[in-house]
């Protein structure tokens, strides 16, 4: 970590939930309470493709020290791509509500 606190990436539906925004917000309050810095997907401008999106989404991850699954994020085209990406970057994976760590597959 190079960072005076973690960085968290949030990852859950975005396209299939109307009111995704005022949930990866309260995700967001509650993880920067818990002492994080917070990236999401939510950052990038909706003019993008969802191929161009899921391209900075990929660097979020990147660059973040764990990823947040929000519970819905098996219903996200992208989420699970990033939730591997994560994986395969050995990153902290961490499910939102109940807080439980996954374990990489390595």
């Amino acid at each position: 970590m190079t960072h005076d606190k973690e960085i968290a990436y949030i990852s859950g539906a975005i396209s299939s939930d109307p009111r995704y925004r005022e949930k990866f917000a309260n995700a967001q309050m509650v993880l920067e309470s818990l002492g994080y810095y917070v990236i999401s997907p939510t950052m990038i401008p909706p003019i993008l493709t969802e191929d161009e999106h899921m391209l900075i989404d990929l660097r979020f991850v990147e660059v973040s020290d764990v990823i947040v699954l929000l519970p819905d994020w098996k219903k996200s085209n992208g989420a699970p791509v990033e939730r591997d990406h994560a994986f395969a970057l050995k990153k902290r994976v961490i499910t939102y509500k109940g807080i439980d760590t996954e374990l990489p597959r390595w």
